[in-house]
């Protein structure tokens, strides 16, 4: 039985391990999951650089575990002045770009806000154009919310918070009035 499992995973093996670089063979791109960390220089969140060479398969890059509380930004630059570069920032297709772009010198800069995951791609008109992208994720913000509830002693107002006194005064002889009504009408009914 243990070799029959034990065949049977060597052979599993056999047969996928040529699926990953049949598909870089072919052109298709391959995505690369990041995972950005703490880095000297940079105090508030983290952070993950990736240099590459470019071409006309986009190169792709997906992070996940965002928060809408983290802000993320993403910069690509060219190495030599010159080389076009094109990043793409995409949410669920890769074919459908949120924020799309293109630099031949300056930083490229998108910042936002997500949750879950983001895919970022990378591509470049002739092969081997060197990049440099980095992705960083910072940390997350908490807001200052001010309290809903607030003591009687902190409240500034006049105490009372009971609305209007003329209010209530009119809806005191609406009051009156209907009863009044009322009883008039029981009277006409007996006689």
């Amino acid at each position: 039985m243990r070799d029959t499992g034990a065949a049977l995973a060597v052979a599993m093996l056999v047969v996928l391990a040529p699926v990953p670089a049949a598909a870089q063979e072919t052109g298709k791109p391959m995505t690369i999951r990041l995972e950005p960390k703490a880095m000297d220089g940079i105090d508030m969140g983290k952070a993950v650089v990736v240099k590459g060479l470019a071409g006309p398969t986009p190169q792709r890059f997906l992070l996940d575990g965002i928060s809408y509380m983290n802000p993320v930004g993403v910069v690509v630059r060219p190495v030599e002045t010159g080389d076009e570069i094109a990043l793409a920032v995409t949410k669920y297709a890769w074919n459908q770009p949120l924020r799309e772009g293109a630099t031949d010198r300056d930083p490229l800069r998108f910042l936002f806000r997500t949750e879950g995951e983001f895919q970022v791609s990378v591509s470049a008109e002739d092969a081997g154009t060197p990049y440099r992208l980095l992705v960083w994720v910072g940390d997350e913000t908490k807001p200052d919310f001010a309290p809903v509830v607030v003591e009687a002693s902190a409240y500034d107002g006049d105490g009372g918070g009971g609305g209007f006194p003329w209010l209530w005064g009119l809806v005191g002889l609406l009051a009156l009035a209907v009863v009044a009504m009322a009883v008039l009408l029981m009277r006409r009914k007996r006689a």
